[in-house]
């Protein structure tokens, strides 16, 4: 297939009118700033990069039978050049916004969910430590996350039009709700276990860490590590590839041992405790939301599942039932709830991934905790929809 010219560039010319048609910014001054990763799939695979350019050529031409209801009147492109730059330039809009507070910022991150990630985790890290920060991002921000990478399980939609129908059918902004993730023990240096810390780098890392989507911890996170590591040699959604691995090879790198989890709600009063090996453990933002490229582990309204310790072949027999949701019906091995909080007691090595980020967790980290925050990231969701993602309509 001929390559396609579709660059962060187009994607600024052309996304421009389409967000035109939205009233949300209605007599303000708006800029328009695009994080683009240039090397994600929705630029650099032909296929992918062909269909996304002809999704947003059809929306510029239903925008252009629009009235201009909110006028851009700047457009910035940032580009990505290597881990950790999208947190680099959130942080540089935000410093724009603090010497113009006048000005209001539609902030696109055009990626994987490894981009999405790293520009909400910085406006997630600047509105927790100052108030002023905060009010500023609640109120001259608002986040768009594009699905231009092999998951897009972090975008706000798992495909370009859905996600542009944002801009031509009646929205609001929502404020969206994090899980923090962070541990009340201390990592000790261990040498003789230094060449494992190495290779899973948990210790340049300083938590508290922050999740958009779900946090987790056990085989799902292993994975996740598997996946990112193969994609730097061979590009490509190989997170499959590694389910079907990990089923065989997790329990010989992380054997699982007994585990004490308890689940809270958002007003601290404990909900449940559970005391088992377990293969993994999670909390999303909210129910009804996927990982590993549309996964339904939390089909339903519940944000908190663990799943009990399976033999080889019960694994390997079952697995296709996280992929569809129906393990929430398997009660003797899943649990399922609500919570807002959960706390982690262990005393072995386990990995800990939130929407892709993934660590070694030691011994000496525990108690983990993963809980819910307050609702702080502006973003946009349809009038329409009814499915709650953990966000709260927000009136500005």
């Amino acid at each position: 297939m001929k390559l396609t010219s579709f660059t962060p560039e187009f994607l600024a010319e052309n996304i421009k009118p389409v967000v035109q048609a939205s009233n949300l910014w209605q007599g303000k001054k708006l800029i328009l700033a695009i994080i683009a990763n240039p090397a994600a799939g929705g630029f650099t695979r032909p296929k992918v990069a062909a269909m996304n350019q002809a999704i947003l050529s059809d929306y510029r031409k239903k925008a252009g039978k629009m009235p201009v209801c909110s006028a851009v009147t700047e457009c910035c492109v940032f580009k990505t050049e290597y881990a950790g730059h999208g947190s680099k330039y959130a942080e540089e809009i935000l410093n724009r916004i603090k010497t113009d507070p006048e000005k209001n910022y539609l902030l696109i991150t055009a990626g994987g969910d490894g981009t999405h990630l790293e520009v909400q985790t910085a406006l997630a890290k600047a509105a927790f430590a100052s108030d002023k920060d905060a009010e500023l991002i609640r109120n001259n921000m608002t986040l768009l996350r594009l699905p231009f990478g092999t998951g897009n399980d972090g975008s706000d939609d798992r495909t370009l039009d859905k996600t542009l129908e944002r801009f031509i059918r009646p929205s609001h902004v929502s404020l969206q709700r994090a899980v923090k993730v962070y541990y009340e023990g201390r990592i000790s240096h261990d040498k003789k276990n230094q060449r494992r810390i190495d290779k899973y780098d948990s210790l340049d890392a300083t938590p508290p860490w922050y999740s958009f989507n779900i946090a987790s911890i056990g085989i799902d996170a292993f994975v996740t590590y598997m996946t990112n590591k193969t994609k730097r040699i061979m590009p490509g959604d190989s997170y499959q590839l590694w389910v079907d691995l990990a089923c065989v090879f997790y329990g010989f790198s992380f054997p699982a041992k007994t585990v004490k989890i308890r689940t809270f709600d958002k007003d601290g009063n404990q909900l449940a405790e559970i005391s088992s090996p377990v293969e993994f453990a999670l909390l999303g933002v909210s129910g009804h939301r996927t990982y590993g490229s549309d996964h339904r582990i939390l089909p339903r309204e519940d944000c908190f599942c663990t799943v009990k310790k399976m033999s080889l072949i019960r694994k390997l027999l079952r697995k296709s039932e996280f992929n569809d949701g129906s393990h929430v019906d398997d009660t003797k091995y899943c649990t399922m709830g609500q919570a807002s909080k959960i706390i982690i007691d262990y005393d072995q090595d386990i990995l800990v991934q939130m929407d892709g980020e993934v660590h070694l967790l030691r011994p000496g980290c525990y108690p983990l905790v993963m809980e819910h925050t307050e609702p702080v990231i502006p973003i946009i969701e349809l009038d329409s929809s009814t499915i709650y993602k953990g966000a709260e309509p927000y009136k500005r």
